[in-house]
């Protein structure tokens, strides 16, 4: 048997592979988990251009997009609801994998499990790269030949169904431990006293506001170790985007990761316009929330122009200066909705 409960691809908001599955997991046990995003705290984070990089990858990753700033959630609340039990596989697994899963499925449990998409039949990567990836696995399929996962292989930042056989997962396993990687079966179940016990009324604190408009404001540069990377923090993050405009979008190859990070952008202040409105309902404060759900909805708009104006522009090969302008606009908005937000925190702590 499956886990009883119906999965879908969760596309709400652009979290990343893993989460966005985690949070299809909880969704299927109760609707009301849809909202737990709006509280996810939020950052805006790009890497430093003037640092050294790891190996001289700087022109691979400009020319793909990924010096590009991002918007980056805390979602730490997800792993409050779930239970993980992580081990490695070994060769001698290998005969046992089909076992192994469905064991899993059995005991109404998911399977995240380290799969190299160059052996996926199609995708942005099958037979072209080797991309390791932590693949979800929800079920079987009927013909018992194939599992049922949901994956971000056909589009960057999407998630769909999709179906992978056995033999994709045995060949992809086998050919990482033969290559001396380590190869991650992780199996994922609710945490059902958790789930009951979550707020699926769903209430926010007006003084969430600060805290959101503290982390857009937070200017400051970090280091992370994993990466070997500085990063830079906040509204900041979007004033350098424009300094460095001609260098981080004009050296762009392809357009996947760009339109993935600014549609990211658009789906925070889709996700920001639910929370306000959410607000408004429940606080004294009307005006102001309201006002604050209109300039996410406007912002989230820009975004979406701006995206489709680089895409066109790069693919004309076409003059920057409009693209630019959108940018700077967009910019001016978001530190304009910052300045409302704190009349919004001052008004509810008087």
């Amino acid at each position: 048997m499956t886990p009883t409960h119906r999965i879908f691809p969760y596309n709400d908001i652009w979290l990343d592979c893993v989460n966005n599955n985690l949070m299809s997991i909880l969704i299927s046990h109760h609707s009301s988990f849809e909202k737990l995003p709006l509280t996810f705290k939020t950052q805006y984070w790009k890497k430093l251009i003037n640092q050294t990089f790891p190996e001289d990858n700087f022109e691979s990753l400009l020319h793909q997009g990924l010096m590009l700033p991002k918007v980056q959630y805390d979602t730490e609340q997800l792993y409050h609801y779930l239970r993980f039990e992580d081990q490695l596989l070994e060769q001698s697994d290998i005969p046992f994998l089909d076992e192994m899963i469905q064991g899993a499925l059995d005991k109404k449990k998911y399977v995240f499990l380290d799969v190299d998409r160059f052996f996926y039949s199609s995708g942005r990567e099958a037979g072209k790269i080797h991309f390791i990836h932590p693949t979800f696995i929800h079920g079987k399929c009927a013909s018992g030949e194939a599992y049922t996962v949901i994956e971000d292989c056909l589009s960057p930042g999407r998630m769909h169904d999709y179906q992978t056989p056995l033999e994709v997962i045995v060949e992809s396993t086998q050919y990482q431990i033969t290559s001396g990687r380590k190869v991650r079966f992780i199996m994922v179940s609710v945490h059902e006293g958790s789930i009951r016990n979550f707020n699926h009324d769903f209430s926010v604190q007006d003084s969430f506001i600060s805290e959101l408009r503290s982390n857009l404001l937070e200017d400051k540069v970090v280091f992370l170790e994993q990466y070997g990377l500085h990063y830079q923090l906040g509204l900041k993050a979007l004033t350098d985007y424009v300094e460095e405009f001609e260098e981080l979008v004009g050296n762009l190859n392809e357009t996947s990761i760009f339109a993935l990070r600014s549609s990211s952008f658009a789906q925070n202040h889709k996700k920001n316009n639910r929370l306000f409105k959410l607000l408004e309902d429940q606080s004294a404060h009307t005006n102001l929330y309201k006002q604050l759900a209109e300039q996410s909805m406007d912002l989230s708009r820009l975004w979406e122009i701006y995206r489709t104006t680089v895409i066109k522009m790069i693919a004309s090969n076409s003059v920057r200066d409009q693209a630019i302008v959108k940018l700077e606009e967009i910019v001016k908005k978001e530190y304009h909705m910052v300045k409302t937000m704190k009349i919004a925190a001052e008004v509810s702590n008087s």
